[in-house]
C-alpha cells in the first residue's frame, strides 16, 4: 500500500521558503509555484517535494530574482546599475520556467508597473492564468503519484414532458437520493414511474422502497457512485 504524498499548508510554505504573504502572492501570480490540492476547509495545499526543492539556496535566489525581475534591464531591479550580475541557475528563460510563463510575466509586470501604485488592472485575466497554472500543477502531481480523479459526469439531454433539458446524471442521482421518488418527480414535473424509467435509462442507482422511512438518517444506505455509461450508448 503506497503512502499518500506529502502536502504543505500555506503557512508551511511561508516558513519553509522564508517568504512573506505578499511575496507568495507574487509568485502565485507569475506561476512560479501553484497549489495542487485543497484542504477540508478549502485552503490550498502545495506539493511538499516541490516546496523542499524551492527551499534550496539556488532556487531561493531564483525566487527572489523572479519577484524583482526587470525585463528592460534583463536582471533583478533591486540591483545597483554598476553591480555585475551572473545567472545563478542555468535555465533557458531564467528566472522563468518556459517561454509561455515568461511572456505572461512580461505583460503582467509591464501593466503592474504602469499602473502602480494601483493593483493589476485586469484581475479576471490574472484569475484565469492562476487557475490554469493550478490545474496544470495538479494534473502533473496526480500523474506522478498515480492519483486517479473520479470520472466527471457529462451533461445528458433528458426529455421531460417533451422538452430537452441539459442536466447531469450526478444531479439526477443526488435528487433521487435526497427525497422520495414521488417528490423528486414532482420537482421535475413528471410522475414517479417516469422518473424511475429515466433513472434506468441512464443507469442511475435508485434508493430502495422505504429508504426514507428510517428515523435515523445515519442508518440509511449511503449514496452510491455512478456507474459509467457504455461508450456505445448514443445518449452518452
Amino acid at each position: 500500500m503506497t503512502s499518500a504524498p506529502s502536502l504543505h499548508e500555506e503557512y508551511d510554505v511561508l516558513e519553509r521558503l522564508q517568504l512573506k504573504g505578499y511575496e507568495l502572492e507574487g509568485l502565485l501570480n507569475i506561476g512560479i509555484i501553484a497549489p495542487v490540492a485543497g484542504g477540508p476547509s478549502g485552503h490550498p495545499r502545495y506539493c511538499a517535494e516541490t516546496v523542499d526543492y524551492l527551499a534550496t539556496p539556488q532556487q531561493r535566489i531564483r525566487l527572489s530574482d523572479a519577484l524583482w525581475w526587470d525585463f528592460d534591464l534583463n536582471r533583478p531591479g533591486f540591483m545597483p546599475d554598476c553591480a555585475p550580475w551572473a545567472r545563478v541557475v542555468d535555465l533557458p528563460c531564467y528566472p522563468f520556467d518556459d517561454k509561455e510563463q515568461q511572456s505572461w510575466a512580461r505583460r503582467y509586470y509591464k501593466l503592474k508597473k504602469a499602473c502602480a501604485p494601483f493593483p493589476y488592472p485586469y484581475p479576471e485575466r490574472l484569475a484565469r492564468y492562476r487557475s490554469r497554472m493550478e490545474d496544470r500543477a495538479t494534473k502533473a502531481f496526480e500523474r506522478k503519484h498515480r492519483i486517479k480523479r473520479p470520472p466527471r459526469t457529462r451533461g445528458t439531454d433528458v426529455s421531460i414532458r417533451g422538452t430537452q433539458v441539459k442536466i447531469s446524471r450526478a444531479k439526477l442521482r443526488d435528487l433521487v437520493w435526497s427525497k422520495t421518488m414521488i417528490r423528486a418527480g414532482a420537482d421535475l414535473g413528471i410522475t414517479e414511474t417516469a422518473l424511475r424509467h429515466l433513472c434506468k435509462r441512464y443507469m442511475i442507482p435508485m434508493p430502495t422502497r422505504g429508504h426514507f422511512n428510517h428515523k435515523d438518517p445515519k442508518k440509511r444506505p449511503l449514496k452510491p457512485a455512478l456507474p459509467l455509461l457504455p461508450r456505445s450508448n448514443p445518449d452518452d
